[in-house]
């Protein structure tokens, strides 16, 4: 048991899922940060450095360390013309935990948007699919 969890954690398409998964709610911790900082004076507020008042801010920076680390190790084993294509899955969750979430409005036009990188996604897996068969 122990064995297969290890097996499966360096796996590098699963670490792939993991790192966009990481973004995605690194991406809404901030956003929630952000909203919920303190106000400080204008001089400063630009800066958005009232943002590590918050908690929500740095569970969002550690989340981004792990994805950091996650990717590094995606890059160790598949090729960046596959990778980064398929992260930008990223492209979609986001958005959609956006609305989950946080209760953030997606327009028709934004809704097509998603589904157009949806099917770029898509359109760039399948032929990795096919290479993942053969091996």
């Amino acid at each position: 048991m122990i064995q297969k969890a290890k097996e499966l954690l360096l796996n590098p398409w699963f670490q792939l899922v993991l790192s966009v998964l990481f973004v995605t709610t690194s991406e809404v911790f901030l956003k929630r940060g952000a909203v919920e900082a303190p106000r400080l004076p204008e001089e400063v507020n630009w800066t958005g450095v009232s943002g590590l008042a918050s908690p929500d801010v740095w569970y969002g920076i550690l989340f981004v360390i792990a994805s950091f680390i996650s990717w590094l190790y995606v890059l160790r084993f598949i090729p960046l013309t596959i990778a980064f294509p398929l992260s930008n899955f990223v492209h979609v969750l986001v958005p959609l935990a956006s609305w989950f979430f946080l209760n953030e409005h997606i327009s028709v036009q934004r809704w097509c948007g998603i589904a157009l990188v949806l099917l770029g996604v898509l359109i760039v897996a399948k032929p990795v699919a096919r290479m993942e068969e053969k091996l």
